[in-house]
């Protein structure tokens, strides 16, 4: 479909919406207009079939001597360079969230989001209730006893705003015939969707400590099983080679006792986190459904075949390139040894994720334009602007569900 025949179609559309607005019939244009497009944008307009050049010219009247700095006036029955800012902007929106959403990033697969008005340091009341508590029968007509609560309380770190301002200026209109400008807004999306995942990661790693659990910090990943009520052993030196190396992490998974209770973990692990490179062997163990059995370092070395999967719970392998930049990039804080990149692709993780992190949110990625005929436009000829932003952290809220493994020693 041609930029002409788009443009059409898109003066179709404000020429109706004008219609109805002198009818009556709408209350807010500009809203009107922004709806429009958000449905044509939902149902297949893409924001790189247009250059923006080439949309100017096409669809406002006198588009091209405007360009070339040529004096018009402007009609308020045609299409006007407002008109024209309305449109672009919702172009420009939808190229910034689409990159956003299709960056291959994992950040949000690995935290459960923590909707939040407190920007500040926050804390998480919680109590816990011991199953000893029901060990004595209640007599009959005798009143029920008052049960113990255990207070647990876990502190969430200060939300931190980040976000920018994105411009488009009439020289870079004039530039644009081949879409390239909305390629290139498209990557503020995607670039802020990438410090979201670099934040989480380093999190998750173990890179930037978090958990606060009744006014005591700790690291994420420690070896203290015994002594004080934040104890726990969630690291790990097992190679990924087979399904033995799984059993192993699982079995110190479930000698892992809740702080508040004393019982185990009533949590069940879900997730491998890993490199790419580590991936092909995690999906091969996990996938596999053939298991060989028996000696064959001793006679009579006979050795059996067990088919089907042996994992008596089901796995999902969540593999990214960025976790291992963030291994080499942090190695040495958080007790990491994973400078190079043999030592980070060594490294697995292994847990119930979003129920150990959380990612506490005041909002998430937002856009917003700038108002119409602003000082901007007409100062420095930029035709509109968009503000892209999010506000947040990512959290350990409780650690003990995920364990760490630097992948140095086989088992």
């Amino acid at each position: 479909m041609s930029t002409k025949y788009r443009a059409r179609n898109l003066r179709n559309m404000i020429a109706s919406a004008k219609r109805e607005q002198k009818a009556g019939t709408i209350d807010d244009y500009k809203e009107y207009i922004k709806d429009q497009m958000r449905y044509q944008l939902s149902e297949g307009m893409k924001p790189s079939d247009f250059g923006l050049l080439d949309l100017f010219e096409n669809l406002v009247s006198d588009g091209g001597e405007m360009l070339r700095g040529e004096q018009v006036s402007e009609s308020a029955g045609n299409v006007t360079t407002a008109d024209f800012a309305l449109i672009g902007e919702q172009l420009v929106i939808n190229a910034v969230m689409e990159a956003y959403s299709l960056a291959s990033l994992v950040g949000d697969k690995l935290v459960t989001v923590f909707p939040s008005d407190i920007q500040e340091t926050e804390e998480i009341p919680g109590v816990a209730v011991a199953a000893d508590e029901f060990d004595t029968p209640v007599p009959q007509g005798h009143p029920y006893p008052l049960i113990g609560l255990q207070p647990s309380i876990i502190r969430l770190p200060a939300a931190v705003k980040r976000g920018r301002i994105l411009q488009i200026t009439r020289e870079m209109i004039k530039r644009d015939r081949t879409g390239l400008l909305l390629q290139r807004a498209g990557s503020a999306g995607e670039a802020l969707g990438l410090n979201k995942e670099k934040r989480i990661l380093d999190t998750v790693i173990g890179a930037d400590p978090s958990y606060v659990r009744k006014n005591e910090a700790r690291a994420t990943y420690a070896d203290s099983a015994a002594g004080t009520n934040m104890g726990f052993d969630n690291l790990a030196t097992e190679i990924l080679t087979d399904l033995t190396d799984i059993r192993l992490l699982d079995e110190q998974f479930n000698a892992i006792s809740d702080p508040d209770i004393n019982e185990p973990l009533n949590t069940t692990p879900t997730t491998i986190l890993c490199g790419r490179d580590l991936s092909w062997q995690a999906k091969s163990i996990v996938s596999n459904i053939q298991v060989r059995d028996g000696d064959i370092t001793n006679a009579p070395a006979i050795q059996g075949i067990n088919s089907g999967n042996r994992l008596p719970f089901d796995l999902e392998i969540i593999r990214s390139e960025h976790l291992i930049r963030r291994l080499m990039a942090r190695t040495g804080e958080g007790g990491l040894t994973s400078g190079t990149r043999a030592l980070a692709n060594a490294h697995w993780f292994f847990g119930n994720f979003k129920k150990a992190f959380k990612y506490k949110e005041i909002w998430g990625i937002f856009s917003e334009q700038a108002p119409m005929n602003n000082e901007a436009q007409f100062t420095s000829d930029v035709w509109f602007r968009l503000k892209v932003g999010e506000y947040g952290v990512p959290a350990a809220v409780e650690p003990r569900v995920v364990i760490r493994s630097g992948g140095t020693v086989a088992s």
